[in-house]
């Protein structure tokens, strides 16, 4: 098995473990919805094989598409999902969306937060101090002018998301996902 297709089982895995102290399987599925947070540089498809394997194994599933231009808006555009949801949410961050999970957890409906090769900052703990930057990264960075910040499209292929197939990798690439990146910026 690769791994590409022991990813999306292992995600499964983790998400019914984390509910199975609270309630049955067969009730689990049918009243817990799972929300789906991606990190910086990526977008919501990059969720597309989890969303399928937890749609067809009858789990609710919704994905954030966090705007990325700080983390008051990321968590924003999360509570704004949230709040559509009914029932207990468990909610799902990877990379930089660790970092939104923690802070949207808060929310009451939510009952579990997993955090998938994700920041998982204290409370009051900011991105960069989980995660200092690093020089050699720099360069694979292109600035605008208004401070938002593209990765340089040849790097993506070999460093984003490597679990995900190629193919995948590559749409990314064509999507440009900005983030904010000014120093005065949150983090």
């Amino acid at each position: 098995m690769t791994t590409i297709q022991r990813f999306p089982l292992a995600m499964t895995a983790l998400i019914v473990a984390a509910m199975s102290s609270a309630q049955s399987a067969p009730s689990l599925i049918a009243n817990v919805t799972i929300v789906l947070v991606h990190g910086a540089l990526i977008d919501g498809s990059s969720w597309r094989g989890v969303y399928e394997v937890l749609t067809k194994d009858g789990y609710r599933v919704s994905i954030v598409q966090p705007p990325l231009t700080g983390l008051d808006e990321d968590v924003a555009a999360t509570q704004r999902v949230l709040d559509q949801q009914d029932g207990p949410i468990i909610l799902v961050g990877n990379s930089y969306g660790g970092s939104i999970i923690t802070v949207a957890g808060s929310d009451p409906k939510v009952k579990a937060l997993v955090y998938v090769a994700a920041l998982q900052p204290d409370v009051g703990e900011t991105s960069a101090e989980v995660a200092p930057p690093k020089k050699e990264a720099s360069r694979d960075l292109r600035p605008t002018k208004d401070g938002f910040v593209f990765l340089d499209p040849a790097r993506l292929p070999p460093m984003s998301a490597p679990i995900c197939p190629r193919r995948q990798r590559i749409s990314w690439r064509a999507r440009k996902c900005p983030f904010w990146a000014l120093p005065s910026a949150p983090s």
